[in-house]
C-alpha cells in the first residue's frame, strides 16, 4: 500500500478515535460482513473479503468485481445506454489514475448498468419543482460508485457520501478525488470541517450525520445496504434521514426487500409508513429477473399534500347537500330556495 494510502487509513482511525463518544459500537458495525467473518466465510478470489482493513487502490477493482454476473435491464432504452457510456468513461479515467486497468468487457452490464439504474430511476418521472434533486445523500456508499453519474451529470449538485467502515470509506475517498469535482472530506479537516451546500462532494462519516442541516436534502439513497445492518443502526439512520430530508424529499431504496434479509427482522417499510413517509413508487417487477433488486421511492410527508387529499368540513357539508338533494329528486334544493325567497 502506498504511503499516502496508509496515511489516509490512519486519518480515518484517528477521526474515529477522537469521535468515539459520537460513534458507539453499533453505529460502526456492518453486521452481515461481521457475521461472515466470524463464520470464516469469504468471497471468491478477486473480491474484497476483509472490509475492516484497507488494502489500498487495488481494492477498488475488487469492489467492482462484487458484481459477478451480468444484470438484467428492464428499461432498455437510449437513456440507459448513454448513462452506461458516461459511467465507463469516468471509471476508466479514475482507475487509470490509480494505476489500475478496468475490465471493459464486463463493466457495462454490471457496474455501469447499476450506476445507470440508480441515477435514472429517482428522476424517471415528472415531479413538482419543489422536489427537483439538488442535494443527494448516499448512505452506505460502497466504494462511492453513485457519485460517478450524480456529480458529473450535474456539476451544481451537492452529493454527500456517508459510511462508517474503514475499507469502504477510504476507497470512497480515492474514488471521489479521482472524479475531478470539488471534494471535501471530514477526516482531512478534523476539528475545522463545516458542511457546505455547494456543487461537488462532501464526505462525512456516519457518526457525524449531525453536521447535515435539518431539511436540507432532496434525495437519500440506500442501495443494497439496509438489510445488512443491525436494527438499532437502521432505526437511528431512518430518523436522521427524516430529519435531513426536506418535506416532500425522496428516499430511494433498492435491495431485495424481504426476499433476502441476512440480519434481523426489522421491517423498514412498515416503519416508514408509520413514521411520516408516503410510498410513491414501487417497481412492479420480478426481482433479479427484470432488474437486480426492487426499486422503491418513499417521500417524507409534505403536510400540504396530505391536506389536499382530505376533504374539509365545508366540502363534506356540500357533498351531504348534494346527496340529500339527489335522494329527494331535487326537492331539497327547491325547498331551500323557497325558504330563502320567503325571507
Amino acid at each position: 500500500m502506498r504511503p499516502e494510502e496508509q496515511a489516509l487509513e490512519a486519518r480515518f482511525h484517528e477521526a474515529l478515535r477522537k469521535d468515539r463518544s459520537r460513534a458507539p459500537e453499533w453505529m460502526t458495525r456492518w453486521d452481515y460482513q461481521e457475521g461472515l467473518k466470524k463464520r470464516k466465510r469469504t468471497y471468491e478470489d478477486g473480491v474484497v473479503s476483509d472490509f475492516f482493513t484497507f488494502g489500498g487502490a487495488p481494492d477498488l477493482l475488487k469492489w467492482m468485481s462484487w458484481f459477478r454476473t451480468d444484470y438484467p435491464d428492464y428499461i432498455q432504452d437510449e437513456r440507459i445506454t448513454a448513462l452506461v457510456d458516461a459511467s465507463r468513461v469516468n471509471d476508466e479515467r479514475i482507475t487509470r489514475s490509480l494505476g489500475l486497468e478496468l475490465d471493459k468487457v464486463v463493466y457495462d452490464k454490471r457496474v455501469g448498468l447499476n450506476n445507470a439504474h440508480d441515477h435514472l430511476l429517482p428522476r424517471s418521472y415528472p415531479v413538482p419543482e419543489r422536489a427537483r434533486i439538488r442535494t443527494v445523500l448516499d448512505f452506505g456508499a460502497g466504494y462511492g460508485r453513485q457519485a460517478n453519474l450524480w456529480t458529473t451529470q450535474d456539476p451544481d449538485l451537492c452529493y454527500i457520501g456517508m459510511d462508517a467502515i474503514v475499507n469502504s470509506y477510504c476507497l470512497q475517498h480515492l474514488y471521489y478525488k479521482g472524479l475531478g469535482v470539488p471534494f471535501t472530506d471530514y477526516i482531512d479537516q478534523q476539528g475545522t470541517y463545516q458542511f457546505e451546500h455547494k456543487g461537488g462532494i462532501q464526505h462525512i462519516p456516519t457518526w457525524r450525520s449531525d453536521l447535515i442541516p435539518d431539511g436540507s436534502v432532496d434525495l437519500v439513497m440506500c442501495v443494497q445496504v439496509l438489510p445488512e445492518l443491525n436494527s438499532r443502526l437502521v432505526r437511528h439512520m431512518l430518523g436522521e434521514f427524516k430529519r435531513v430530508l426536506k418535506p416532500g424529499g425522496a428516499f430511494y431504496i433498492r435491495d431485495h426487500a424481504y426476499t433476502w434479509k441476512p440480519t434481523d427482522s426489522f421491517d423498514v417499510e412498515q416503519y416508514l409508513a408509520g413514521n411520516g413517509f408516503d410510498l410513491e413508487f414501487r417497481a412492479h417487477i420480478i426481482n433479479d429477473v427484470e432488474i437486480h433488486g426492487i426499486p422503491r421511492i418513499w417521500r417524507k410527508v409534505l403536510p400540504e399534500v396530505i391536506a389536499s387529499r382530505t376533504r374539509t368540513w365545508k366540502q363534506k357539508l356540500e357533498q351531504a347537500v348534494v346527496d340529500v338533494d339527489t335522494m329527494t329528486g331535487g326537492g331539497f334544493k327547491r325547498t331551500m330556495r323557497k325558504l330563502k325567497g320567503s325571507r
